[in-house]
């Protein structure tokens, strides 16, 4: 189990620098969509709402093809039709995105209207769809290299195009004065890049041929799994969709600032783990310390996670005063613990429901889900005229933790996997009181103020030392890991044996 472990570290390291990149691009643009020479601050709420109005199309586009390909890729019954089961995918999800170009693409002015209340949006309303057909293409592919485990691929690849979506947004904002349009624009050449750069692989992996057995047994599995994705994607959503019915477009742009701050630790942490995760998932069932394996995924991403919101929480103010450039973004550092809490709750969700995708449950997935989205519109349209942001990030908290029991009940149910929930239990709570300190320092001046987050921050893993959180293995590894980094001398061979460690696996 140690190497399955180590090999799953090595991957999520290798696409969390992919996904961090995500997040330095996208950071590197915050002081541009936050300048008021180029966009008002309701220009940020509008941006924000077409840039879920993508994620919530995209739930339906890619009609979870990617993951029914992550499921039937490496099942022992059809390896011999890897290059076949491929080929349908991407074939499926050429037709789905034509489609719904055909469809959208004409009523983007009324989509408009039904967003903002005016026609003026349409021509940016249109790129995004395109630029959102292409990225379900995108994702097809990206799922292709993480079941081959190309960690080191995908991230190039990927890392190729957001440089060129950073660089033709930045001189389309600046320089050619297209506003929003001009972020579309950038998406949608980004995209194609990355599907000509990667043209000759997915065709190398291509068998032209068509099984209709086999997709019939995909979509069975992948169409609860589209309702999921969609419920999902509207969960995501439902709490800037009510701020902007709800309250005024100021608060969604402030709360979205807050969102992107915390979703860093989604995309770098939590999404990273399951991109290395996922695949180890398949092809480790039932087989010797599988359900180990499991368990200790989700420990571990807890508190590497962990590590990350209150680092996170603590610098929030600090970061949000850096990165605005009006100061009117300023008081959404409140919101960031709020947010980052509850990924915290979405990475519970995402390592504690193998059992749902281990047994072919998806119908259950999407009730859970399903339910989940209708709790928090409840949540929403009863909180937000009273609190405003405080109670959009409130009802996302409570849906996230109640979405997370729920499959934790089911998964158990249906494959029981032995989770070390005391442990969890601790560094939640530890972590949380660590996290929200950091509102409490804001008077401070800074220099004192930044020792003293990061003396809270280097403190978490010793105060777990006193809950017996670490096993005695742990700490042996731990201990040898410290002595082998800190050696400065050999700190080039330590490189070399890890790049060596990972070419052999």
């Amino acid at each position: 189990m140690l190497r399955s472990i180590k090999q799953t570290s090595k991957d999520s390291i290798v696409y969390g620098l992919g996904n961090l990149a995500v997040k330095v691009i996208g950071f590197i643009l915050i002081p541009l969509y936050t300048n008021p020479g180029y966009f008002s601050v309701e220009d940020f709420g509008i941006m924000t709402m077409l840039d879920l109005s993508s994620l919530v199309l995209i739930s339906l586009m890619a009609s979870a093809l990617p993951q029914s390909l992550l499921r039937w890729y490496w099942d022992k019954e059809h390896l011999k039709d890897q290059k076949q089961i491929f080929f349908m995918s991407l074939s499926a999800q050429i037709i789905v995105s034509l489609l719904f170009l055909v469809v959208l693409l004409p009523l983007t002015g009324q989509i408009s209207v039904l967003l903002f209340n005016t026609a003026d949006w349409s021509v940016t309303i249109r790129f995004m769809i395109i630029a959102t057909a292409l990225q379900a293409l995108n994702n097809i592919i990206n799922t292709l290299m993480r079941v081959q485990s190309k960690p080191a691929l995908y991230t190039a690849a990927n890392l190729s195009k957001l440089i060129v979506v950073l660089l033709l947004t930045i001189f389309l904002i600046i320089y050619k004065n297209t506003g929003l349009k001009g972020i579309y624009i950038a998406q949608v050449t980004g995209n194609l890049l990355f599907i000509i750069l990667l043209s000759g692989y997915t065709l190398r992996n291509c068998s032209f041929s068509f099984n209709l057995k086999i997709f019939r047994s995909m979509s069975s599995y992948g169409f609860p799994l589209m309702l999921a994705n969609f419920s999902a994607a509207i969960l995501a959503a439902i709490d800037r969709y009510s701020l902007n019915s709800l309250a005024l477009l100021k608060f969604v742009a402030i709360y979205s600032l807050a969102f992107k701050i915390a979703s860093v630790l989604k995309l770098v942490i939590v999404d990273s783990i399951k991109l290395a995760v996922l695949p180890l998932v398949i092809r480790k069932i039932d087989t010797p310390g599988d359900k180990r394996f499991y368990s200790k995924t989700m420990l571990y991403s807890s508190l590497v996670l962990m590590t990350g919101i209150i680092g996170i929480s603590l610098f929030s103010y600090e970061i949000i005063r850096l990165i605005a450039r009006s100061e009117v973004f300023w008081e959404a550092y409140v919101l960031v613990p709020l947010l980052s809490v509850s990924v915290f709750f979405v990475n519970m969700r995402e390592t504690t429901s193998y059992g749902l995708i281990i047994r072919k449950k998806t119908a259950t997935l999407g009730i859970i889900v399903f339910i989940s989205s209708i709790l928090n519109i409840l949540l929403n349209i009863l909180l937000i005229p009273k609190f405003n942001v405080l109670g959009a990030a409130s009802a996302t908290i409570v849906t996230n933790l109640l979405y997370w029991l729920a499959c934790y009940y089911f998964s158990q149910r249906v494959y029981f996997v032995p989770y070390e929930k005391r442990k969890v239990l601790v560094l939640f709570l530890v972590g949380i009181i660590l996290s929200f300190s950091g509102l409490f320092l804001t008077d401070l001046q800074l220099l004192p103020r930044l020792l003293l987050k990061a003396g809270i921050i280097i403190s978490f893993p010793f105060i777990l030392y006193f809950f017996r959180f670490y096993e005695t293995a742990e700490l042996q590894h731990i201990k040898g890991f410290v002595v082998k980094w800190s050696n400065l001398k050999k700190f080039r061979d330590n490189l070399r044996s890890l790049k060596n460690g990972y070419n052999e696996e």
